[in-house]
């Protein structure tokens, strides 16, 4: 369920984009930009394209990121939650039990995870640690490509592209042959800072 139901990402955005001039971006100065915002709350849409499956899956809900995790909280098709921190994971579907995840058996939902907090806190020289780091610019906009380096990562996905300007505004995340899921993301807002209480129950599991 949670190969087929995956949807750890994050975004993160920029307090004063014009603080970095945008002629001289660098992979460094994009994970400073996004590493500002405390905490990070918004919308997305998910579309995975796999290759066994006539049409596509889709998917949508909430996400809230912050130096504790992720929580992912899809809610169309169905009511369905994860909440990471990088080096566990946890689910729910609906209104049913809380499931653990071990993950050294799910390597791949707890590495994208880490990612994406890796990301948010400005940890760049991690993912250089286990990824080939592709930087490119265009004008003010950027892309960032990781292809993983060792298994069971790089069995699992070939490459991971997030995109942007003042914000990570698609995630895609390819693996097998020609499978792909693409995650873009809207109303973002990094306030209020502080935790609401059902977030902080979430964050508990």
């Amino acid at each position: 369920m949670l190969l087929l139901g995956l949807v750890l990402a994050g975004t993160a955005t920029a307090a004063d984009a014009d603080d970095i001039d945008d002629t001289a971006l660098t992979l460094e100065a994009v994970a400073e930009r996004l590493s500002k915002p405390v905490i990070l709350r918004g919308n997305y849409t998910r579309t995975t394209r796999i290759a066994k499956l006539t049409r596509p899956l889709a998917s949508s809900g909430r996400f809230l990121l912050s130096e504790k995790g992720l929580q992912w909280q899809q809610e169309k098709p169905f009511d369905y939650v994860i909440v990471a921190d990088g080096k566990r994971v946890a689910d729910r579907i609906a209104d049913g039990p809380v499931n653990s995840v071990d993950g050294s058996k799910q390597p791949m939902v707890v590495a994208i995870s880490r990612i994406f907090l890796d990301m948010f806190r400005g940890q760049h020289a991690d993912l250089e640690d286990n990824f080939t780091v592709r930087f490119e610019q265009d004008s003010d906009a950027w892309e960032i490509g990781l292809t993983p380096t060792s298994s069971p990562m790089s069995a699992a996905i070939r490459q991971i592209k997030l995109q942007g300007r003042e914000h990570i505004e698609q995630i895609s995340v390819s693996s097998g042959a020609s499978d792909e899921m693409t995650i873009q993301f809207f109303d973002l807002q990094t306030s209020p800072e502080q935790l609401a209480e059902h977030e902080i129950e979430l964050y508990a599991w």
